[in-house]
């Protein structure tokens, strides 16, 4: 069954975008449009998937969508990250970064609130949270987008291990967090 309210927030994201669309088509910024059609085609597929998706229950885990953001994710270029210092200087280039587009602050209270349990994305922020000149600014720094789906973990029935194992079986790119201000234990699957 799909959320309506969740469909309800995608159309008025689709309408405010669709609004910009018009003004940057008028301004001839070609980059800015192709920026909006791109959200406003993740903000269709995700209410496509929400007409279709139905919780999951695998292996001791019951985990349900309750929403589906973007966000921009700085990739990994190495494929074994944890040899040598590598996650060392990604961090402190990852911090210089977003120093300098003004964004440390909004990134360090949004994983403040959500504690980090385990995972495989080493720096991302809800794109919803940052300005848009720090957008442009961290793009060229080789920032991403990615849809995220927030999934719920409703019950579990393994260690925090167990459960890191099966999202990376399941989801690839994954962080496992504990929503402080709730207390729900959150999976985020960037589809990457």
């Amino acid at each position: 069954m799909w959320k309506g309210i969740l469909m309800k927030n995608d159309i008025y994201n689709i309408q405010k975008r669709i609004d910009e669309l018009k003004k940057a088509f008028e301004f001839g910024n070609k980059k800015h449009v192709q920026q909006l059609l791109d959200e406003i085609i993740l903000f269709c597929n995700r209410m496509k998937e929400n007409i279709k998706g139905t919780p999951k229950i695998l292996c001791g885990i019951d985990v349900e969508r309750i929403n589906q953001i973007i966000f921009l994710y700085k990739p990994v270029l190495k494929k074994d990250y944890y040899e040598g210092s590598y996650l060392e200087e990604f961090a402190r280039q990852r911090t210089y970064e977003l120093q300098n587009t003004r964004s440390l602050d909004i990134h360090n209270q949004f994983w403040k609130s959500h504690e980090v349990i385990k995972g495989n994305v080493f720096g991302s922020l809800p794109m919803e949270l940052i300005r848009y000149d720090s957008i442009k600014k961290l793009k060229k720094y080789g920032w991403k987008e990615a849809m995220v789906d927030i999934l719920e973990i409703k019950e579990r029935k393994c260690t925090h291990r167990e459960l890191a194992e099966y999202c990376e079986e399941q989801y690839g790119h994954f962080i496992i967090v504990n929503e402080k201000s709730t207390g729900s234990e959150l999976i985020l699957h960037y589809h990457i």
